[in-house]
């Protein structure tokens, strides 16, 4: 083989890898989203939790960006850190160990606990599953 042909040969297969990337990878576009400032004691119900990407060093040391979308389709981000990101945590090793996998629906709501042994407050992520699997991806591709 030549090397002409062997150039040819890698740039075709460069071409399809290319083009294979614009189909199973979408097209490299930065998606917006708003920062959700969950406040306290309210409840925000059947968001769609996308992704979640856990970052060392924050403003706030390090925390966990949980990319979901909003009942309204608002693409939205929320940071948890913390005793709200050990919640998180748990509460995702809990969903893949009954097997369910992202994209989940999720009911959430901020609060605060006060410890019984110590008698301090501390921030707590409460998190409920609604729903999971082919019917959640189905509607977040229609949102």
């Amino acid at each position: 083989m030549s090397a002409d042909d062997t150039q040819t040969s890698l740039d075709d297969f460069l071409a399809e890898v290319r083009e294979q990337e614009k189909t199973t990878h979408g097209s490299g576009e930065y998606e917006q989203r708003e920062t959700l400032k969950a406040d306290r004691n309210v409840l925000y119900r059947n968001y769609i939790l996308e992704r979640f990407n856990r970052r060392e060093e924050g403003q706030y040391g390090p925390s966990t960006a949980l990319n979901m979308t909003s009942p309204e389709g608002e693409k939205v981000v929320m940071w948890v850190g913390g005793y709200e990101e050990n919640h998180f945590n748990a509460f995702i090793e809990r969903c893949k160990s009954e097997g369910h996998d992202l994209p989940l629906k999720v009911s959430f709501a901020r609060t605060q606990q006060t410890s019984e042994k110590s008698g301090r407050t501390y921030n707590k992520l409460n998190i409920k599953l609604e729903d999971s699997g082919e019917d959640v991806q189905i509607e977040l591709d229609n949102l």
